[in-house]
């Protein structure tokens, strides 16, 4: 059972945030996060998480069965095998396939979360599976939003509260000491859960993925709890 659970709202405050010790749970809801968890449920071995798209095609320069996914503004890189949409993920496309990925905020909100006992990757489609993954921890539990260019988004807060409503919902964890943004991370779910993808279209980066015709990724990332799996960044690179 978890001890306690606090929500850090952008990366730029994960460095006034002790993480060590502690499980992290890092969301972007729209899209890494999201795309993440597909890769890997449709089959994808490995996906490492980079700075800079220089960075990824550094990264698999030498080898020609690396797929290099990402986006800047996005939409995909120049050069790259994918964007950062979860249905370009399919399993012809990922299955056996070592993924290296860079986004504008997913990937550098998981390379600030390495000093963490444990890093998870959460989004609506995994919800559940985090959840009760979380409560089989003794740790103090950091939902890590990765916001917008270092701002607040209001998606990942949401999913945020979505897994804090799930643990207060739970018998086991009537005792876990919530914060203050944690609290406030569970009253935004409980204002928006009767419509979670119309919070998704509704919120600023879904009105700009809408607006450069990628809105059919919105439904994609609302979907709730249609995968079973966590997956975990260990070392630098992210596993099942």
């Amino acid at each position: 059972m978890p001890a306690s659970v606090d929500v850090v709202f952008t990366p730029d405050l994960l460095p006034f945030s002790n993480l060590m010790g502690k499980t992290v749970v890092v969301a972007d809801i729209l899209r890494a996060t999201t795309t993440i968890t597909v890769a890997l449920a449709n089959g994808a071995s490995t996906i490492s998480p980079v700075l800079t798209p220089e960075n990824a095609l550094h990264f698999a320069e030498n080898d020609s069965d690396i797929l290099i996914g990402g986006e800047r503004q996005g939409v995909k890189v120049d050069g790259f095998h994918l964007g950062n949409s979860p249905r370009e993920y399919t399993e012809t496309v990922v299955r056996g396939k070592s993924i290296v990925l860079t986004t504008t905020n997913g990937t550098r909100t998981l390379q600030a979360c390495q000093s963490a006992e444990r890093v998870l990757i959460g989004s609506f489609l995994n919800l559940r599976a985090v959840v009760d993954d979380l409560m089989q921890a003794a740790l103090e539990i950091v939902f890590a939003c990765a916001g917008c260019e270092g701002g607040f988004c209001l998606e990942d807060t949401v999913f945020a509260g979505a897994c804090v409503d799930a643990l207060k919902s739970d018998g086991r964890s009537a005792n876990v000491q919530l914060t203050d943004a944690a609290e406030v991370a569970h009253l935004l779910y409980r204002e928006h859960n009767h419509d979670l993808v119309g919070m998704l279209r509704n919120c600023c980066h879904g009105k700009f993925l809408a607006g450069i015709g990628l809105g059919d990724d919105l439904l994609f990332c609302g979907h709730t709890n249609v995968v079973d799996i966590v997956p975990r960044q260990i070392d630098g690179r992210i596993v099942e």
